[in-house]
């Protein structure tokens, strides 16, 4: 399974709104130099050591939500059979229902252009093969 660059820095960056993180947050949670998260933040190639060791350092965070976008964005933790919600959540439910609607329109949109992207390739790569035969 291919790894998005764009939808990881999407996902990461809508983790950081839940939690009120900024870039500077983030690199002292992590321990990541700052430079990395930006770039990582930005959907920049940077190295995957580097995100799978800031995801380490997140131990709330599922990372198999920002890699591959399955699951919970939150790891759920089980006492007694009953999941607890995670911690560090606002209080004004409303405004986060609007905002996580907002960031996955934001990811709807990029998964729609990398669509439109293979679709495009696709009609490139026949328009050299038709032209090849002129």
């Amino acid at each position: 399974m291919a790894i998005n660059l764009q939808q990881t820095s999407a996902r990461l960056n809508f983790y950081m709104r839940i939690k009120e993180l900024d870039v500077y947050q983030l690199s002292q949670l992590t321990k990541t130099p700052p430079e990395t998260v930006g770039c990582i933040l930005q959907g920049e190639d940077y190295c995957m050591d580097d995100l799978v060791d800031l995801l380490k350092q997140l131990p709330d965070l599922n990372s198999r939500w920002v890699i591959y976008g399955e699951g919970n964005v939150f790891k759920s933790e089980t006492k007694g059979g009953e999941e607890t919600p995670p911690v560090g959540l606002k209080k004004d439910r409303a405004a986060y229902l609007a905002e996580m609607q907002a960031l996955l329109h934001q990811l709807e949109e990029i998964e729609k252009q990398k669509q439109q992207q293979s679709n495009l390739d696709q009609l490139r790569s026949r328009i050299r093969e038709l032209t090849k035969h002129i």
